[in-house]
């Protein structure tokens, strides 16, 4: 694994950013730029690769493109694709590349002026990194200078949102090596299974544990109760249908991901980001979008 370092005292250079849609068989091109880009997918899977390392990304991951290096698609991706792009330029006096193994130290420090980014990884539950995309791109498509200097900055928040990742996705590794794998599996099937109607019995039930002492191991171990991470990756997902080209109404996305309550699942949007689903959605309504 790969990792981005550089200073963060100053903002990123922003170029351009976009949301790319595709119905069947998207192919990414094959090119070779002086910028980073930074991709994450929000539908379908996107195969591409980067250098001699091959990616083949699905919603809620992330890649980091470096500059210099050829990338290019491997194979066509089957269905609907959908994914964030940003590109954007790094001082080159302040920037490294590192390997995990070199990274180690930056983690142990308790407070960090670098964005440290690895090529690629999953969001976490409670990431905002898609509604930092949705607000960079409602920028962009704002006239005037002004507009390049604020995307410049909601480009920099992001990078720092996904620093913010890195930081917790290493304090999780270092608590799987005390993490029963039976939990690891249970965080990975819920993220797949977030549109299924779940109790906390009928998890245990999967999981094979008593449903009080799976409610206290999984808090203790991932820092959410299991009903409060499964709803994170249901408002995750339902923000990406929000702000997506085909206008689901909220009892159609609530439905989407796995709440049968329109109003249950209202209240939920509420309480973790903090404005109505409505005005999330028309927040953003300037979204720049290429269709491919």
């Amino acid at each position: 694994m790969l990792y981005l370092v550089s200073n963060a005292s100053q903002p990123v250079t922003f170029l351009a950013a976009g949301n790319l849609t595709n119905d069947d068989l998207f192919l990414h091109p094959r090119r070779v730029m002086d910028s980073y880009e930074l991709i994450s997918v929000t539908k379908g899977v996107l195969h591409i690769q980067s250098g001699s390392r091959d990616y083949h990304l699905s919603p809620g991951q992330f890649l980091l493109l470096f500059p210099g290096e050829c990338h290019f698609g491997t194979e066509a991706t089957e269905g609907e694709l959908s994914f964030y792009w940003m590109h954007f330029y790094l001082p080159a006096n302040h920037t490294s590349v590192c390997e995990e193994v070199q990274i180690d130290s930056f983690f142990h420090q308790e407070s960090s002026s670098h964005y440290i980014l690895p090529e690629t990884g999953t969001l976490s539950a409670s990431s905002r990194v898609g509604v930092l995309f949705v607000q960079l791109l409602d920028l962009a498509k704002r006239p005037g200078s002004l507009s390049s200097m604020q995307c410049s900055y909601a480009q920099s928040t992001l990078l720092l949102e996904l620093t913010h990742e890195s930081f917790f996705r290493h304090r999780l590794m270092q608590q799987d090596r005390k993490m029963p794998l039976g939990i690891i599996d249970l965080m990975e099937w819920l993220q797949l299974n977030y549109d299924t109607s779940l109790s906390v019995t009928d998890i245990a039930g999967k999981s094979g544990y008593h449903p009080s002492y799976l409610t206290a191991l999984f808090k203790r171990c991932s820092g959410y109760t299991v009903t409060e991470y499964l709803n994170r990756q249901r408002i995750r997902v339902a923000k990406d249908l929000l702000t997506s080209a085909h206008r689901l109404s909220l009892s159609e996305i609530s439905e989407k991901v796995g709440i049968g309550d329109e109003k249950y699942f209202m209240r939920l949007f509420k309480r973790y980001e903090g404005i109505t689903a409505t005005a999330y959605r028309e927040s953003f309504s300037l979204k720049k979008k290429n269709r491919i």
